[in-house]
């Protein structure tokens, strides 16, 4: 089917789980001002809101799309090895210490030569 009528048809059923939801709410609230004890929900009000909540679903599992699977050979099975335990994450350009090395007047520039006597540690 067309993709606008998945959404047409998840519109639709949220319009009607609102609209049952809207409904209970009125049958509560007129049992409430007769007084009477516990009177359950009408069959019309119960069997709307099943219906409606199975046409939402319905249009948002079609909504939603191709499902990927579960299973994770299917993706990796193009990586190569070197891909496969690529971490940028961990990738680490500062290191620890780089600061300590530094010139006097220059704060934002590293100098990482530790060999260097006329430079002061900063702490």
């Amino acid at each position: 089917m067309v993709a606008w009528l998945w959404k047409v048809l998840m519109g639709v059923g949220l319009f009607a789980l609102t609209h049952a939801a809207f409904s209970a709410a009125q049958h509560r609230s007129h049992a409430r001002l007769t007084e009477k004890k516990y009177e359950p929900l009408p069959a019309d009000i119960v069997l709307q809101t099943l219906l409606a909540f199975a046409l939402t679903c319905y249009g948002v599992v079609h909504t939603a799309g191709d499902f990927r699977d579960r299973d994770a050979t299917s993706e990796l099975k193009d990586m190569t090895f070197d891909t496969l335990r690529n971490r940028p994450s961990f990738y680490v350009f500062h290191r620890s210490g780089y600061r300590l090395f530094q010139r006097p007047d220059s704060t934002h520039s590293s100098n990482l030569s530790a060999s260097s006597s006329d430079l002061p540690l900063k702490f």
